[in-house]
């Protein structure tokens, strides 16, 4: 399988516009990095499906950009095979501390637990999902604020978009026991599934 890597460097305060002209082509979520020695611009980094034509693409993008009236300093687009597409993104994914004192820890990247810590280790193939995302941090603390006061042994958690299961994970480590994952995308529910089986083993994705 082959991806279709597109680059754009822009004015950081432009990120939110930029990627939101990203949805169409966005299925694997946006790489966001710094600039060196360039802290008003970011480098904003997609993956889109290899079926579509890259040029297109690339002058789709350009076009949205000029009617939104958004400067851009570069773009660039490459097609990858896909074992350099998961070495171009798993570099970036490192250990989060989602909740306090529990670690999402990606399975390619070691992490010193000096203190301690409770560690769920995931793996994702083709499927982003590695707690790293502000909205996964939030649904996770919102798990924990509502667990406290719930009957853990007859609600259930049903997480819609699943990606690699890391709610559901982090769910049952809340203590929750019924757990149901969800997700359009076949490879992303394989994925929750192994991940799911090999921790906790009672998820139904």
């Amino acid at each position: 399988m082959q991806w279709i890597e597109i680059s754009i460097v822009c004015e950081r305060v432009a990120t939110d516009e930029v990627t939101t002209l990203f949805g169409d082509y966005a299925d694997n979520g946006i790489i966001e990095e710094d600039v060196d020695n360039q802290p008003n611009l970011v480098q904003l980094t997609l993956y889109a499906d290899a079926s579509l034509d890259l040029n297109t693409i690339k002058s789709d993008i350009k076009g949205r950009l000029n009617e939104s009236n958004i400067e851009i300093t570069s773009i660039e687009a490459h097609i990858l095979d896909e074992s350099t597409w998961l070495n171009s993104w798993q570099q970036y994914i490192e250990p989060t501390e989602i909740l306090p004192n529990l670690i999402i820890k990606p399975a390619w990247q070691e992490y010193d637990n000096e203190q301690n810590k409770t560690i769920i280790e995931i793996d994702s193939d083709i499927s982003f999902g590695t707690g790293s995302h502000e909205t996964t941090r939030t649904c996770a603390e919102l798990l924990q604020a509502y667990s406290k006061s719930m009957n853990l042994d007859s609600v259930t958690c049903l997480d819609i978009g699943t990606g690699t299961g890391i709610l559901l994970l982090v769910a049952a480590h809340l203590g929750i026991k019924h757990l149901v994952g969800i997700d359009i995308e076949e490879y992303a529910a394989k994925q929750a599934r192994i991940n799911c089986d090999n921790k906790i083993g009672r998820a139904h994705v």
